[in-house]
Formats: structure tokens, sequence, C-alpha cells
């Protein structure tokens, strides 16, 4: 007598960014004995905040021939550009011949790659938030939704990509006060931007350089600060040359001072053989999982609280154009980067914003005043579960739990999620930066491509052995797959 009919596995991603949507098109492809759904509020899967970018001065930081959705062929982005050649910009091609496209362009070829199993029906999604998130028997959760809706999910995969910014706690005073700008990617707010008006950045990365192109483009005329604790600024792209052939695993690292150390090695090795530093940095990035695991806690809390602002201006690096911009305002005068500490705020007269810092390494306070301040300090993502109602909700049920580096959730080696007292919860997995805390490098597509692989391989095992444990008669394996 044959068993019955074993209801396939329901699988349900929160985030449909670009993790959400690189892990949905891994599963859809594997033809699995599954029902997956995609919990995403945006129109198009794929494009999440980064590539949802309407400003056409916000470009990919990094080549095309290096971006894809499929970490087994990299240049599936660039293979797409050559197929649609009209959809290029003028100013998309740098002088090395590198393409560096508008991001919305990305997000508009991961939503095509998709679009196939949205109407096969492999793929299903549903425009709405997560409000809140119950148990539903034993094994499986019942997730409420924003348009009113239920989803039963047997496995809950969180993909909900980077935090929203917090503001800075120094700004309370001026929380409320119509010059500050707390969200970067506020197009309205920026857009209204006087042309002549003294603007403070807080912070000098990336998410920097797009508001200062962002301003550029609309005619404004007026100074601009960026101010952060090490004065720094995101870096340019090198010239096209080979990937370094530097290894940072063999033997593994086991200190922040000896990563230092080799890196440097590396780059004089590789300026020897013609190559710059970022080659070397290309070769980091890539083997940077395994770089993370070999240093051990104590390792990584050094290499966060001693090197990462030098990591991070070195590894993300800002597109031709937009590095153009950024140079030929600060030759001008008209942009400054400075290093120093916010000490206070206040909402003076005629709207004016008095910040009060202090510079680094200086011993006196310097008070300023400036027409808009523009906050650019990044996702929080030591704050990541307060500020997300379906995180919240994990969190009560005892299924999830901060990282303790501050980087987004606890995980497993195999990315299941933790909770406070350590017990994994193996309906809930952990895709994308929310497990760099674990992972390490995974900011970038490249790495959350990769990552999403692994993901919808762990799933896949899943899937499969999930009928053989619903079949009656047949004995259950020790453990869940790994």
């Amino acid at each position: 007598m044959n068993a019955p009919h074993s209801p396939a596995l329901r699988v349900v991603i929160v985030g449909g960014g670009f993790t959400g949507a690189a892990l949905a098109w891994q599963l859809a492809r594997m033809r699995l004995p599954l029902r997956l759904t995609v919990v995403e509020p945006r129109a198009e899967l794929g494009r999440g905040l980064a590539y949802s970018a309407t400003d056409p001065a916000h470009r990919i930081n990094v080549p095309a021939h290096r971006m894809s959705l499929d970490p087994e062929n990299r240049t599936d982005f660039a293979e797409w550009l050559a197929e649609n050649p009209d959809v290029l910009d003028a100013r998309a091609r740098a002088g090395n011949g590198d393409i560096f496209p508008q991001r919305a362009l990305f997000g508009r070829y991961v939503a095509e790659r998709l679009a196939p199993h949205l109407r096969s029906g492999a793929l299903r999604h549903v425009r709405a938030r997560v409000s809140d998130i119950q148990r539903d028997g034993e094994d499986s959760l019942l997730l409420m939704l924003s348009d009113d809706s239920r989803i039963h999910a047997d496995l809950l995969v969180l993909a909900t990509g980077h935090p929203a910014p917090a503001l800075p706690r120094v700004l309370s005073a001026i929380a409320d006060a119509p010059g500050l700008i707390a969200d970067p990617n506020d197009a309205a707010r920026l857009a209204q931007v006087p042309a002549e008006a003294r603007v403070l950045i807080l912070g000098a990365a990336l998410s920097a350089a797009d508001v200062v192109t962002t301003l550029e483009r609309q005619g404004h005329r007026g100074p601009i600060t960026c101010l952060s604790r090490h004065g720094l600024r995101s870096r340019g792209h090198g010239p096209v040359g080979q990937d370094s052939d530097a290894d940072f695993t063999d033997p593994p690292i086991r200190s922040a001072s000896e990563l230092l150390r080799r890196v440097r090695h590396a780059i004089v090795d590789d300026q020897a053989r013609g190559q710059g530093w970022h080659a070397t940095f290309y070769r980091l990035r890539e083997q940077g999982p395994a770089i993370w695991q070999a240093l051990g806690d104590d390792g990584r809390r050094r290499l966060l609280r001693h090197l990462r602002a030098w990591w991070d201006v070195h590894r993300y690096r800002l597109p031709p154009q937009t590095e153009a911009v950024v140079e030929r305002l600060t030759a001008s005068g008209r942009l400054r980067y400075l290093a120093g500490h916010l000490l206070a705020a206040e909402e003076a007269a005629a709207g004016e914003l008095r910040i009060d810092w202090r510079p680094r390494g200086g011993a006196s306070a310097l008070s300023q005043s400036f027409d808009r301040v523009i906050v650019t300090t990044g996702p929080a993502q030591d704050r990541c579960i307060g500020a997300n109602p379906a995180l919240g909700a994990l969190e009560r049920l005892g299924l999830i739990a901060p990282c303790p580096l501050g980087l987004g959730l606890a995980v497993t080696d195999a990315c299941v999620a933790l909770s406070a007292q350590g017990r994994p919860a193996e309906q809930v997995l952990v895709a994308g930066p929310l497990a760099r805390g674990h992972v390490g490098e995974l900011v970038g597509a490249p790495e959350c491509a990769a990552h999403a692989r692994a993901v919808a391989r762990r799933i896949a095992r899943h899937a499969l052995l999930t009928p053989i444990l619903r079949s009656p008669g047949q004995p259950a394996p020790a453990a869940h797959p790994s």
C-alpha cells in the first residue's frame, strides 16, 4: 500500500532584496518539493534598498563583470548587459573600460531573471510586510502580514538585509528639526536642500559619497563637510589587472595584528608584480569568510575595534564616476573631510543647526552652524531586532537573539538562528547581512549570492528529507541535515 501524499515543505523568505531574490532564484531552479513564498512589499523582487535607487548618479561600486545573481557564473550580469546594449547610459563605461551601470539597472536584471519562476508558479511574491509571528504547532510558524493575510511556514528564512539607520543619540535634541535628514535615501528631502545650504554629512563612506553626488547633480553650490571618527573616505578603483594570488588562509590567521602584517606584505608583493593594493583586497574579499572563521571571537572583536574603518574605505570603493565628483569638489575646497567626535547638537535661530564636536586628537571643542545635517552613519546592525516587527516577534518567541559582536543575529555554522540561550531554532534560517557576525564578509552582491547558494543547498536537503520524515512507517533520522 502506498504512503499518503506528503505536503510540500512550506518555505517563506522574509525580504525580497538581493539576498532574498538570489535565494528564491536558487530554490526555484532546483524543482524541489516545496511551496516557496517571498514576502516583500516592493513591486519587484531583487531590488531592495540599494537597487531601487532612482538617482541616475548612483551606480554599482563593483565592475559589472564581477556582479551576478549566479555565483557559478560571475559574468552573468555582464552577459545580460551585452544582450541589452541600449540600457546603458553614456557615462556607464569608465576610462579603464570597466562598466559601472546605474544601480537601478542591476535591480532590473535581477527582477528579469526571477520573472520566469514567478510566471510558472514555482515562486510566489506576496507584497506585504510581516507584522507579527506566532507559533503554529510544534514545528511551524504563522506569519501575520500587513495586508491582513496569514502565511504558514515550516521553514522561515530571514533575508531582510541591512537594518535601517539609527539616529546617533547625540542628535536626539534635533530629531524633529526640519534641517535634519536622518535617512540619506530620502530623495524627497534631499531634493529640498537649498542650493547655497551649508551641509554637514555625518559619515564619510559610500552613502556619504552618494549624497554628495546627488547634491551636485541637483545644482548645490554650498560648502559640504563630511565628519567621521577617523576622517577617512572611501577609495576608488585601480587599473584593470589580474587578481592577487596571495593566500590568507594557509596558515590560518589567528589575530588582527597578524592579518594586518600579512596584508601589508601581500600588497608589497602584488606591487612588485605590477599590481595595486586593489588586487590584494579582491583576494581578501574572496577569502573573507575563511579569514573570519580562523580569527575566533577575540580576533574578530579586535579587528572590528582597530581595523574596521580602514577595511571599509579600502574594501567598499567608489565607482569612478562618483570618485571624479568627490575629487573635483575636494580640490575646489567645497568638500571637506574631517575627523572628530560629535558632542552636542541644538536647533538655533532661523532653523540653523548648531553642532559641537571635538577634532580627533584635539583637546578643544569646536562649534559650527549648518543649514542641513544629513546622517549617513550606516545601518544599525546592533539594533536590528527592535526596528523590525518580524524580528521582534521571533525574539519574543525565543527563536532569535542578537549577534554578540553587534552584527545582526546569532547563528550556527549552518546559519540556523540561535536563541538567547544558544539553542538553535531549526525552523529559522538567516541569509545575507544579518548573518555577517558569524560568516564575516557578507555585504556585497557577490558574497550574498554565494551565501544564498549555501542556504539554498541546506533547504534542499531539508525539503528532500521532509517527505521521508512525514511518511508513516519510516524511521526518522537522528538529527536535521547540516
